[in-house]
């Protein structure tokens, strides 16, 4: 018998156009957790869906459990024991634990076809029980945090009775406490003989986590380590195909006039009394722990919300802004944290994407001109290196990082002096990373003031030549580039310990 519960030989897909997958190998053993790595578009998403039967290879071999087996629909995969948790949890949040728990395989009496429920029921809570889970099986499911949301889905996985379970990005939306949650669960899934395909461009969960790691790069194999055999720099070559030497290229830009001031910024039950300044050339870090008020005050900078106190000055000159519209016509632009909900049209071009902050430049009398449209949109994907096939893809077949290049690119359409990126490397792996960090340099180096809202400490320390520290909707410090510790950071997000935060404190002190 072999030792390996699932076997991938040489496994290719191809969609027109694209070699999503070229000749791939992985191997998995029984309890085993095995990391999966590689950047955005490497080919996860397409192996992931081949292992679950929504894909079907169209070439390779696939053995479960020693045996030669054809996956060629979702059912099938779930008659082997295979199950999917991804990173967005795809529930019924109008339905029950127990309705999400069985769905598709639901509990019914042989003679009068009505469904058990208190079998279900009963069940149901043996698996939460099992799981460390504190709320009640017919807790309506959209009533549940996303970790809760995480644990549901691992328990409908386990009332399959799933031999191999697969997590893409499961920690993403997590905070840290809830993250060593799904740690013990998951270590707990491998004591029991289930095997993990644990999916994450975060390199402390593989750490923490796997006892191998499999890596992808532009659809390729290109090896799998024991974790004890290889370090994080030689990882991050496998999967960049490069030795990155400097992760944050903060350049030395020259720091001019004061291009935005903000005094007293006050919103009822989010922030108060909010001050600080941004220069041209500067990267000014605004950071906190989570519930600070970071990104409600960028909002209401930029427009989305409305301020009940306090002033806003552009170039000297006190603004009042209504909306987004006159922001981004007085020269204030905005990057959203969530991209895809916020920041682009997936179903629409790229060129489309990138122009529709200033399509009227490239419009007469009424009459779009997409040659104008198309050159402006070719020559701002070039700069930013979009990897795309053409601007004219739509925005949703793109890797996360490069959907975040085409946010920055539809940012520089528009004459803009202050700009302001909130979290804008979340979900993007640490290629991708790279690049956008030079793309923000570079801006700086060119005169926009850049107002960066960061939770993660290297990331904000890295880039911002000054950083604004909030708590509970108030700046508590305002730290130079030399003196900008984690510690001092951490401290100013943590004066005045109050109740309400104090879990949030612990969670910091875990980073």
């Amino acid at each position: 018998m072999s030792e390996y519960v699932l076997e991938l030989r040489g496994i290719t897909k191809t969609f027109p156009g694209v070699r999503a997958l070229d000749h791939v190998h992985f191997q998995l053993k029984k309890g085993q957790i095995h990391a999966l790595m590689g950047e955005n578009g490497a080919g996860k998403s397409t192996f992931i869906k081949i292992i679950t039967g929504v894909h079907r290879p169209d070439e390779g071999e696939i053995y479960f459990q020693g045996e030669r087996v054809d996956i060629n629909h979702p059912k099938d995969a779930q008659q082997l024991g295979i199950a999917a948790i991804y990173q967005h949890v795809t529930c019924f949040p109008d339905l029950s634990v127990t309705e999400n728990i069985f769905m598709g395989h639901e509990k019914i009496d042989k003679g009068t076809k009505r469904l058990l429920w208190k079998q279900m029921h009963q069940e149901a809570q043996v698996l939460l029980t099992e799981l460390g889970a504190d709320f009640d099986p017919k807790t309506q499911m959209g009533a549940l945090s996303v970790a809760q949301q995480q644990i549901v889905e691992i328990a409908k996985a386990l009332s399959t009775n799933a031999k191999i379970i697969i997590m893409d990005e499961p920690t993403a939306a997590l905070t840290k406490r809830e993250s060593e949650e799904l740690y013990r669960i998951t270590e707990q899934l491998r004591d029991r003989g289930v095997s993990v395909i644990f999916i994450s461009h975060r390199f402390e969960d593989m750490y923490r986590l796997a006892s191998q790691v499999t890596v992808f790069r532009d659809s390729r194999y290109i090896g799998s380590w024991a974790i004890n055999e290889i370090s994080q720099e030689d990882l991050i070559v496998a999967m960049v195909g490069r030795e990155i030497t400097q992760l944050f290229p903060k350049k030395a830009a020259q720091i001019g006039e004061e291009v935005l001031r903000v005094d007293g910024l006050g919103r009822t039950g989010y922030f108060k009394n909010v001050s600080f300044t941004l220069h041209r050339g500067e990267i000014l870090g605004l950071t906190g722990l989570v519930g600070a008020g970071r990104s409600e005050v960028c909002q209401a900078i930029f427009g989305l919300d409305a301020l009940d106190a306090g002033k806003v000055f552009l170039k000297g000159k006190e603004i009042h802004i209504d909306n987004p519209l006159q922001a981004m016509e007085l020269g204030i632009g905005y990057l959203p944290e969530d991209r895809q909900k916020q920041g682009l049209v997936l179903p629409w071009s790229i060129s489309s994407n990138i122009t529709l902050p200033a399509i009227g430049k490239y419009a007469k009398k009424g009459w779009l001109s997409r040659h104008k449209e198309d050159e402006a949109a070719k020559t701002l994907a070039q700069k930013l290196q979009v990897k795309a096939r053409s601007i004219y893809d739509p925005v949703s077949s793109l890797s996360g990082g490069n959907q975040q290049k085409v946010v920055f690119a539809k940012l520089l359409t528009a004459q803009l002096d202050v700009i302001i990126l909130d979290e804008p490397t979340k979900g993007v792996d640490v290629g991708a990373k790279s690049a956008i960090y030079e793309i923000i340099s570079d801006l700086a180096s060119q005169g926009y003031g850049i107002l960066l809202v960061s939770s993660e400490m290297p990331e904000v320390i890295g880039m911002s030549d000054r950083i604004v520290v909030m708590r509970e909707g108030r700046v508590t410090a305002v730290l130079d580039r030399e003196e900008a510790t984690q510690e001092a950071i951490l401290e100013a997000s943590m004066v005045s310990i109050s109740p309400r935060n104090r879990e949030q404190i612990a969670e910091a002190r875990m980073i």
